[in-house]
């Protein structure tokens, strides 16, 4: 009897000792699986390439609201004509100039610049007197500079994207993905670009125009890239600079995204299932194991 009840309170306490094994390593687990969490998402931001993101915005910005785009001298743009055809020179044109909806206006023979040729007038604001362009641009370059501005603002999205991926750090995977390739900073580099192409392709449009319509006819006609196209180019560098600091830096290899975490729990919950089960305790009938050793004979 004293054997048996000894035999019951040791595979008792086995048990007991086996339970809080069991749970202390599945906190030591779950915490471990928190702590490798932060860890990664940490790795996974960077805040340099959010900078150059950042930078690139306020490029873009500022190219929208910097009145020279293309700087135009030797032809007949001109503007606020009067009524004795003498009209102050524009030798500038902005995206400022086409945030309006405008219109071009029909030509009627009082219509008048110093250049004595008329050939295109343009309201690029409400007042039909002062915001009107005389010989300044052609149908498709305001569809041009209308469609760099669209692409400016997309690129500046693209960009604000980007640079919210680099502060926050995803786990998600499709997230992850976009970070890791610098998707959002490919796409504002490849807008710049085609800013920059379309720009070209505009000032091949209004130099024409400027040849058609200009002053003297020994003039030389100059149409040339001002400020804000620069300041494309250098947002365009700026994102390949964000595209560089996330496709060479290193990551972790594990993915430990979310959708890992149940099979983690999973795992680290079957521990109490691997550990085998203590022996049951012997009832008082069962005839000894063969192996035990048998008592000592009684002696009186």
């Amino acid at each position: 009897m004293p054997r048996s009840g000894r035999r019951r309170e040791s595979s008792s306490r086995r048990s007991r000792s086996s339970g809080s094994r069991s749970r202390s390593r599945h906190r030591s687990h779950s915490s471990c699986h928190r702590r490798r969490r932060a860890y990664y998402k940490i790795k996974e931001k960077n805040f340099w390439s959010a900078l150059c993101n950042m930078i690139s915005i306020v490029i873009m910005c500022t190219s929208l609201a910097e009145p020279k785009w293309i700087s135009l001298r030797g032809g007949g743009c001109q503007y606020q004509c009067k009524k004795d055809c003498s009209c102050i020179t524009l030798d500038h044109l902005g995206a400022y100039q086409f945030f309006y909806s405008g219109r071009f206006q029909s030509i009627s023979p009082s219509d008048c610049s110093s250049s004595g040729v008329v050939e295109k007038i343009y309201q690029y604001g409400p007042d039909t007197k002062a915001d009107v362009m005389y010989n300044c641009v052609t149908q498709k370059a305001v569809i041009l500079m209308k469609t760099i501005i669209a692409f400016t603002f997309i690129a500046m999205g693209c960009s604000l994207l980007g640079f919210m991926l680099d502060l926050i750090g995803p786990t998600k995977r499709a997230l992850k993905i976009l970070h890791r390739n610098a998707i959002m900073s490919i796409v504002s580099v490849i807008l710049c670009v085609i800013v920059n192409l379309f720009c070209y392709w505009m000032t091949v449009e209004i130099q024409w125009l400027q040849k058609v319509t200009k002053i003297h006819t020994g003039s030389k006609v100059v149409v040339t890239f001002d400020i804000s196209f620069y300041l494309i180019t250098a947002a365009g560098a700026m994102g390949v600079l964000a595209t560089a600091l996330n496709c060479l830096r290193r990551y972790p290899v594990h993915d430990d995204s979310q959708a890992s975490e149940p099979l983690m729990e999973d795992y680290d919950g079957m521990d109490a299932l691997l550990i085998p089960p203590p022996p049951p305790p012997p009832s008082e009938d069962a005839p000894p194991p063969a192996d035990s050793t048998p008592p000592p004979a009684y002696s009186p």
